[in-house]
């Protein structure tokens, strides 16, 4: 494997000069460079950017904390993190947690041993408090811990009020909202109080929440659950779900029993994913603008990486896109 060294003596220069232009430390003449590139390139020679980085005060690594990469919501943040990062010249190192805290604070100090320049939180574990000291800008996606923390995520409750108004104004009386996050500090929980405030308004009775199980969100199947649904409650006529993936299932379900949507049960999905437009029939959904918050808690890394603050909290906004299941 070829070395520094052996590049600084193929382009005719010393090894200084090689470690000066690979980091940019003071300004090395285009022909130099080009010598340099030359040799690098002949030798198969690639910076060992991890090395370089135990040098400085930060590297050009951002870090993101995933729960599980093979979901479609945290698939989209991960290839929306590295494509925003990467129009920054940052290259992403991915961590999956699998919903273990310890594990987390693993991947928090293998991150900040390389120095990154921040790192992007996607949790759903207890105990987030621990981090708010570390040593490196930190921001949370889709949760909101304290005002210590910085925290970017659409907003929820908005959303779940334009579910129930939607379901609502379509003529729907029995409500139904069918939930993947049981716990009560997620951003996500506020869909449903959202739900529920517009239920009250309409003087419409507050809508039961099916929560599924844990193991149910991670196998992305939430067939048991929805069949309790219709056990429980027969005469629903409209569902809110808080992700698509469940909407989708629901489709699945009365394509099998015979319940025709929208006539005879209406659907809202929350996301907007592309599945919700390849459904049959196609699904109306809340829009989550994951790429518009992803470029945010990218951008805030940058930017307080460099010493520049932003507001602890960012919200963002949803809307509602209307499609043939309601």
């Amino acid at each position: 494997m070829a070395t520094l060294k052996d590049v600084a003596e193929r382009a005719g220069v010393t090894v200084t000069t090689v470690s000066r232009m690979l980091n940019n430390k003071v300004c090395v003449s285009e022909k130099t460079r080009s010598r340099i590139q030359a040799a690098m390139n002949e030798l198969g020679y690639h910076p060992n950017d991890f090395a370089r980085s135990l040098s400085k005060k930060s590297s050009n690594f951002i870090g993101l904390i995933v729960p599980m990469a093979d979901h479609a919501f945290f698939n989209s943040v991960i290839a929306s993190v590295e494509r925003h990062a990467s129009e920054r010249g940052l290259k992403l190192l991915l961590c999956v947690s699998n919903h273990a805290f310890e594990k987390e604070k693993e991947f928090i100090h293998m991150l900040l041993s390389n120095k990154v320049q921040g790192i992007i939180l996607a949790s759903h574990t207890e105990g987030i408090d621990e981090f708010e000291s570390i040593d490196a800008p930190l921001i949370t996606l889709d949760r909101i811990v304290n005002t210590r923390i910085p925290a970017v995520c659409a907003d929820n409750y908005h959303g779940g009020k334009l579910a129930g108004r939607h379901l609502i104004e379509r003529g729907c009386q029995k409500l139904v909202y069918i939930s993947d996050t049981p716990i009560p500090y997620m951003e996500a929980s506020k869909r449903y109080l959202g739900f529920c405030d517009a239920c009250a308004q309409a003087g419409v009775d507050r809508p039961p929440e099916v929560i599924a199980a844990d193991n149910q969100f991670c196998q992305m199947d939430y067939h048991k659950t929805i069949e309790k649904v219709f056990a429980e409650h027969p005469d629903v006529d409209g569902i809110f779900t808080s992700n698509d993936i469940i909407a989708a299932q629901v489709i699945q379900y009365c394509h099998k029993h015979q319940i025709a949507i929208p006539d005879q049960l209406k659907l809202v999905g929350y996301d907007n994913s592309q599945l919700a437009s390849m459904c049959s029939p196609p699904l109306t959904a809340i829009h989550q603008p994951i790429d518009d918050i992803c470029n945010y808690a990218v951008a805030s890394i940058v930017q307080a990486s460099k010493g520049y603050l932003n507001p602890s909290q960012a919200v963002f906004p949803v809307t509602l896109v209307e499609r043939e299941t309601t």
